[in-house]
């Protein structure tokens, strides 16, 4: 099998592959930033890594990139998912596709085109304007998947999937019947290292916590910057106390993800959160690519 994964960051694509038994031929990575790069080669030393989506093209058979072409025939699967920044609620002007981030979507698109995969996968946060829903579905063809991660985690992560592959389901905005992971009913205190949350699921953004050095006023630092809303507490006191207050360790931020533990070892703490932030839930994406079986 022949992958081309845009915007592949720390390579979630291939990670839930493997995790269903599929080990591409060639992987190519459409990817600009140094410290997903790292951690994906660290894992899959094999990966071909193309760089600067924009110059990606396909024509007859050969893949043309900023670090070379390459002969290849066939994708078999084009996977990727493109900026949300523009799109997410969490973003108050929500410009959407227009954005300068989040029109990299047409990117993909055109790359779907000129490549014309046997099967494709897109995916975006799922509290976009319907507009830009409904543009995204006209463009694919498909319509989208909503999938929240907490079915196969202990995070809330609402996501949309567009994708061909079989047996993933049919209508987001119109009705039908929807595939859906099986609830595996993860709570939060599931994925602890050690310590105490009063919550049952994850609302961080792991991003933040690339932000944040934790200092023993950690709880009130997040508390005035963030009102609580965008992270989790955790607490090494059963009693909650803000002193006992601590962000996610490493291996538990890879948990939520449901990453293998250690995947992002050779990163810091800073560098892991934030490639981890950017990345896919593994299990939704296995779940969604046993259609590929």
């Amino acid at each position: 099998m022949n992958v081309l994964s845009l915007f592949d960051g720390m390579s979630c694509g291939q990670i839930a592959l493997n995790r269903i038994g599929i080990k591409p031929d060639k992987y190519f990575a459409a990817e600009i930033k140094k410290i997903a790069i790292k951690v994906t080669k660290h894992n899959f030393p094999d990966t071909i890594h193309t760089g600067d989506v924009t110059k990606v093209s396909f024509k007859d058979g050969m893949l043309y990139t900023e670090s070379g072409d390459y002969e290849v025939g066939h994708i078999d699967l084009l996977c990727g998912g493109s900026p949300c920044q523009d799109l997410s609620g969490m973003n108050k002007k929500q410009v959407g596709l227009v954005g300068a981030k989040s029109s990299l979507f047409w990117e993909y698109a055109r790359i779907k085109k000129e490549v014309n995969p046997t099967y494709f996968l897109l995916e975006n946060v799922g509290s976009m304007p319907y507009r830009d829903a409904m543009e995204i579905t006209k463009e694919m063809k498909v319509d989208g998947v909503r999938i929240n991660s907490s079915l196969v985690s202990a995070q809330q992560r609402d996501r949309i999937y567009w994708t061909n592959i079989p047996g993933t389901g049919v209508n987001l905005f119109g009705g039908g019947q929807i595939e859906q992971p099986e609830d595996k009913r993860i709570m939060l205190k599931d994925i602890l290292e050690h310590g105490f949350v009063k919550d049952n699921k994850s609302v961080a953004l792991m991003r933040k916590y690339a932000i944040i050095i934790p200092k023993n006023n950690w709880v009130k630092y997040i508390n005035k910057r963030y009102k609580k809303k965008f992270m989790q507490i955790v607490y090494e006191d059963p009693l909650f106390s803000e002193e006992s207050a601590r962000p996610f360790t490493q291996t538990e931020a890879e948990r939520l993800q449901t990453v293998p533990e250690g995947y992002t070892s050779c990163l810091n703490y800073k560098q892991a959160c934030d490639v981890l932030g950017d990345g896919w839930t593994i299990d939704v994406i296995a779940h969604i690519f046993k259609g590929l079986l």
